[in-house]
């Protein structure tokens, strides 16, 4: 219950594996692990998400699911323990047969069958696992079950190692938010009323109050997550916080008005944008990065698609902002992510196009660097959507009143000595 990340970590990557070796080599053991499956359901997962969990609900089973389908990669043991036997003697056909006489043992036939192998059972798994999981979700809510399917691209949070020199350790109520807002659970300890702006409180109310600045707090946390990947690939010298759009000072208005029944768009020339990273997309030129984040289960949204809502959010900054970038000959990119860790679809070209500099940059391979950038960004989002809901929203102001007294400088002069 203290450390809930380092236990699911400690029961997914490494006590979970031990048994499944038991079960790649032993045959028929399912039954020997209901006491280990009964634990999982009745004692671990109550004490993860910090809930009490019926037997019969959905997120027992879901949980069952890998984390590419919205699960927690916790596969049930008295069931999975037929399939690692059989994968396992696939994958050593070759080398039984060789042991029996009735083949000779080769290394190129041998990677062979395991690559054919692990291709088609990678192939049964994935459709296995997709019909079970349209199977959970026919019985969910519309809402949960908008909340569920996004789960599929939210859960890389889950996947990080906890460390404490890479700055990957989450806090017991850090996890346990960002995992049953993943799973469509209701927070639990919220006040009943907000601390900034005295009305009730609720998850949504808490992810869009503007009260106390947390929602600032939470745009620049992702900005500052983007500038960190931007300055580890081009250096700190060419990234830029808060750039104009238009560098250069304005024309001076004609002397002559324009005539009033022609409609002139004058362009704000108080434009800026959130980062500006040299050499992005071309050489000897700016890009232009303007990130928002979005509640995507916002009472205007719910009736939406979310990746369709980030889409909309993108087309509205390139409507604002692309025509003037071009006319500087820069490049924009908009980045918009949801409080839950949705990214949109120009957010992943972004993060995509920072782990190939990076990757070349570190001599690395890609999939390792990109795998690092999302984790890293999903904790950044993680972590700026927890100060959110659990940030305190009081001014300074409200925190005393013995502040001086007066209305210009001349109280200065009390305080001289």
């Amino acid at each position: 219950k203290k450390y809930p990340q380092s236990a699911y970590t400690g029961l997914q990557r490494s006590l979970q594996m031990k048994w499944q070796y038991v079960q790649r080599v032993t045959r028929e053991c399912g039954d020997d692990f209901m006491a280990i499956e009964k634990a999982i359901s009745t004692i671990f997962l109550p004490a993860l998400f910090d809930v009490d969990i019926d037997e019969d609900d959905l997120v027992l089973q879901l949980a069952c699911l890998p984390v590419k389908f919205a699960g927690l990669a916790l596969p049930a043991p008295t069931t999975s323990a037929k399939l690692n036997y059989d994968a396992s003697i696939q994958h050593t056909s070759h080398l039984t047969a060789c042991f029996r006489g009735v083949d000779t043992f080769r290394t190129a036939d041998h990677s062979a069958v395991i690559q054919t192998n692990r291709a088609e059972l990678r192939a049964r798994s994935s459709f296995r696992h997709s019909s079970r999981l349209d199977a959970l979700l026919r019985q969910m809510p519309s809402a949960k079950r908008r909340i569920i399917l996004r789960g599929k691209d939210t859960g890389t949070f889950l996947q990080v190692l906890p460390s404490v020199v890479n700055g990957t350790v989450l806090s017991a109520e850090e996890f346990r938010d960002g995992l049953l807002l993943r799973s469509g659970m209701e927070i639990q300890n919220l006040p009943s009323h907000c601390d900034g702006c005295g009305k009730p409180s609720s998850i949504n109310h808490a992810l869009e109050c503007p009260t106390g600045g947390n929602t600032i707090i939470r745009h620049n946390d992702v900005k500052y997550a983007v500038a960190d990947f931007a300055i580890r690939a081009f250096g700190s010298s060419a990234v830029r916080d808060e750039p104009r759009i238009f560098p250069c000072r304005p024309a001076a208005p004609q002397e002559t008005p324009a005539p009033s029944n022609t409609r002139t768009r004058v362009p704000d020339t108080d434009l800026r944008g959130d980062l500006c990273i040299r050499n992005l997309w071309a050489k000897s030129t700016d890009g232009i990065i303007d990130i928002c984040v979005i509640d995507t289960d916002a009472k205007s949204y719910r009736d939406r698609d979310p990746l369709k809502v980030l889409e909309s959010h993108e087309r509205k900054k390139k409507k604002k902002y692309l025509d003037a970038c071009l006319g500087q000959r820069r490049h924009f990119t908009p980045f918009a992510v949801s409080v839950d860790g949705l990214l949109g679809k120009e957010a992943k070209t972004l993060l995509q196009r920072l782990s190939g500099l990076l990757a070349k940059k570190w001599d690395k391979p890609y999939a390792s660097v990109c795998g690092y950038v999302k984790a890293s960004m999903s904790l950044a989002i993680l972590r700026a959507t927890h100060r959110c809901i659990r940030g305190s929203r009081i001014p300074t102001s409200r925190m005393s009143s013995d502040f001086p007294q007066w209305e210009d400088q001349a109280g200065l002069g009390l305080f001289r000595f």
